[in-house]
């Protein structure tokens, strides 16, 4: 089989969208384990005024959930066969890219946690504070890598779709060789000279006989 650089496109769209997708479901379950963990070391405060809105946290959790979807939505577009729903899908995968990215600058670097849980985490809860301030660096680490491996899928569709997302005919699952119609053929034709094979002998015997008739 002749290998097609847009098989190639298509498949690592494919495996890269599986990747994407098993990812969005670890961010997922992460967020739901590090919100108890919040929920119950707040719990232990006791404080009179409320903590601040965990937005680290329920931004994983976001951009967990639109990682799964849109992934979904990857898997469908990467066996398209028409470049308008492709370019329909990069317009809308990296308008959502950029939200992301805005709400991640917003939520990780211009807010400062370490600041805000310092207010209400006193020195008795220590543990606490510095196991706080470790997830918020890991949600941030997990969210803008998440991003660039979607940036990655957004670059292979569109290298598809200057390509074209047509697939070759030769490109095509590669199906075994047909040897029935070959021997089929050959039967055939078999078939068919043993069925002209008396014709002839018929035809040579007249010949003969004529021959015979003449010199008698």
């Amino acid at each position: 089989m002749v290998s097609c650089s847009r098989c190639y496109l298509h498949r690592s769209i494919r495996v890269v969208n599986f990747v994407i997708n098993a990812i969005g479901v670890a961010m997922i379950v992460y967020s739901l384990w590090l919100l108890k963990k919040w929920k119950d070391g707040v719990d232990e405060l006791d404080l009179a005024s409320p903590v601040p809105t965990p937005w680290f946290i329920y931004t994983c959790l976001g951009v967990g959930i639109v990682v799964c979807l849109s992934t979904l939505l990857g898997h469908s577009i990467a066996n398209c066969i028409s470049n308008s729903l492709l370019a329909v899908y990069i317009v809308s995968i990296c308008s959502l890219l950029l939200v992301q990215a805005v709400i991640i600058v917003t939520v990780f670097y211009k807010t400062n946690w370490e600041m805000q849980i310092s207010i209400y985490i006193d020195e008795n809860h220590e543990e606490f504070k510095n196991f706080v301030l470790f997830h918020v660096e890991m949600c941030c680490l997990i969210s803008i890598s998440v991003l660039v491996a979607q940036l990655i899928v957004a670059l292979l569709a569109g290298i598809l779709w200057a390509v074209g997302c047509e697939p070759n005919l030769h490109c095509s699952s590669s199906d075994p060789p047909n040897f029935t119609y070959s021997f089929l053929d050959d039967r055939t034709s078999s078939l068919s000279d043993c069925t002209r094979l008396p014709e002839r002998s018929f035809q040579v015997h007249n010949i003969g006989q004529t021959l015979r008739n003449s010199f008698a």
